[in-house]
């Protein structure tokens, strides 16, 4: 038996929902496990990044806008520039 990581979820689903997924995954060149571990870990925690991209925000970033941007550029939510410790000096 293979050595896996996580734990079995059994449900029933329509055959046609299987065939489709299959396909799916098939197109995406993953496994039908891979493309049904995908869509729920989308579902429970949203969209992600592109596949490729690296998000090297920490959990507690500001999002990144610098006050030089020209007016139309930003957005009326935009957080103001905060200016760090280096570029105070």
């Amino acid at each position: 038996m293979a050595n896996r990581k996580g734990v079995f979820i059994g449900a029933y689903v329509p055959n046609e929902l299987k065939e489709s997924l299959r396909r799916r995954a098939a197109l995406e060149h993953r496994t039908l496990s891979q493309e049904i571990t995908r869509i729920l870990v989308e579902a429970v925690h949203g969209k992600g990044l592109p596949v490729g991209s690296v998000d090297r925000r920490g959990n507690n970033s500001m999002p990144r806008r610098r006050s030089t941007d020209p007016l139309p550029r930003r957005r009326a939510d935009d957080l103001p520039f905060i200016p760090s410790e280096e570029n105070k000096k």
